[in-house]
């Protein structure tokens, strides 16, 4: 994706601008105090929202969610209206937190490192430790995999109560205990899902959750979930909810 190592890569770089900027206020002979009362007062948040070149990245990024809507199994019809709401709502969330996330490292380790006087490489150093890019990938993984189970949910909406629905996606050692249980479930009505797990057809397995739920078809109903009860065996994992 490389939306995603651009926008990675302008997170770093306005990690650097934020950080020069303070130390260009030490050059220019402001005192300790001054430069951490600046900070105690400066909203980070709005600082990193109005950074073009981050906000820029941030927009290429969102193109990211017309790729997963493309690549999605499609078996009920939504209003582009209902769609345009809920890719907005999606977008806005992620960025929200992710600038939330971004301004208090920021802010944490500028004013740490000011009172510790350590060096501008090693502010950014803690900075991208506080969030780091790997973390980044984890968190447009799971605003992405939420986004579609979202969309999932609305076409499920159109569709009788009683039809079924299987869990997908990797069996190994990262699967967690409720996800190798959902796969286990074989096939499951959305009532039974949420049963397992509260508004479960969304949340799935929760952060970074790797599966979906797919709609029971000639294709899906090849699925087993032999593998996923010999994983929860292996494993000690109660498949009894």
């Amino acid at each position: 994706m490389s939306e995603l190592v651009q926008f990675k890569k302008e997170y770093l770089l306005m990690v650097s601008r934020m950080t020069d900027q303070v130390f260009q206020l030490i050059k220019a002979g402001q005192t300790k105090d001054e430069i951490l009362t600046l900070l105690s007062k400066k909203d980070f948040k709005k600082v990193i929202l109005a950074d073009q070149e981050f906000k820029k990245a941030y927009n290429e990024l969102n193109g990211l969610y017309g790729k997963a809507l493309k690549n999605m199994d499609k078996f009920a019809d939504i209003s582009p209206n209902t769609l345009l709401a809920i890719t907005k709502m999606n977008q806005s969330q992620f960025f929200d937190k992710m600038a939330v996330d971004i301004a208090t490292s920021l802010k944490g380790n500028l004013t740490s490192g000011i009172l510790g006087g350590l060096s501008k490489d090693d502010i950014i150093k803690g900075v991208t430790t506080s969030l780091r890019p790997d973390q980044i990938d984890t968190l447009v993984t799971t605003a992405l995999s939420t986004y579609v189970a979202s969309i999932n949910s609305l076409m499920a909406d159109q569709l009788p109560k009683n039809v079924s629905y299987v869990y997908t996606g990797p069996v190994d050692k990262k699967t967690r205990p409720i996800c190798l249980q959902l796969m286990s479930s074989g096939q499951l009505t959305r009532s039974q899902i949420n049963g397992i797990v509260s508004n479960g057809f969304i949340e799935r397995g929760g952060f970074n959750c790797r599966h979906q739920w797919r709609l029971l078809t000639k294709q899906t109903q090849m699925f087993d979930p032999k593998g996923a009860k010999k994983e929860a065996k292996l494993r000690g994992v109660s498949l009894s909810g």
